[in-house]
């Protein structure tokens, strides 16, 4: 009932239906494509904030105005996550910085230090951890909005919902069907092998997670 995208972000949902899914676009888009994209949805307030955070490193604001300015850039980025808000290129550069965010926090982090002191960085670190509290807050009251997914008999958490999307607009940019049911004959392990088959060329380590759970 779990797999995980090439950045490690854990969606839960059957195998088989996510491969389903994702074969009805293959092989114009590949199930590599849907990964990276539902990862990059799911960027933006990291990666808003950690932008934010170096600018305000970078013009030395006080660290009271840093950790203000990275809690409500962090915040802006939930509500484009939330609102579904589409900006062209972002998602592709989400699913870049994604991978790297961390990394990337502690560069700005070391950065901070250097430019206006420790409690620059801890302004900066206390943002960004205050908008993830809020975040998850906003996930969970989100989640609860979304009981249509319900039908299908299937646990719904902010990733799994980035997941539909990201499908959704695959299947709308190549005239696909966007029904997120699927047929029994689309479940047959022989309509999405195919599908999986080339995402393991690419990430076999990441399809070997995969082989215990369906």
């Amino acid at each position: 009932m779990t797999f995980y995208t090439p950045g490690g972000l854990k969606i839960r949902l059957p195998v088989d239906y996510a491969f389903a899914l994702m074969a009805r676009l293959h092989p114009k888009v590949s199930a590599y494509a849907v990964l990276r994209m539902t990862e990059g949805l799911l960027a933006p307030p990291v990666m808003f904030s950690s932008v934010v955070g170096a600018v305000s490193f970078f013009r030395a604001f006080a660290p009271y105005e840093i950790g203000l300015f990275t809690l409500v850039a962090y915040l802006a980025g939930t509500v484009v996550v939330i609102s579904g808000a589409i900006v062209p290129g972002l998602p592709r550069i989400g699913a870049l910085f994604g991978s790297r965010g961390y990394i990337l926090d502690v560069a700005i982090a070391l950065y901070g230090f250097f430019t206006v002191g420790w409690q620059g960085v801890i302004a900066f670190l206390l943002g960004k951890a205050l908008g993830r509290v809020i975040d998850l807050g906003i996930q969970w009251w989100t989640i609860h909005r979304h009981r249509m997914f319900a039908k299908y008999g299937l646990p719904i958490t902010i990733s799994e919902i980035l997941f539909f999307r990201a499908y959704l607009l695959h299947a709308s940019a190549t005239g696909k069907s966007t029904d997120l049911a699927v047929s029994d004959e689309e479940l047959r392990e022989e309509s999405w092998m195919g599908c999986l088959a080339q995402l393991a060329k690419k990430c076999p380590e990441l399809v070997r997670r995969y082989e215990s759970v369906w």
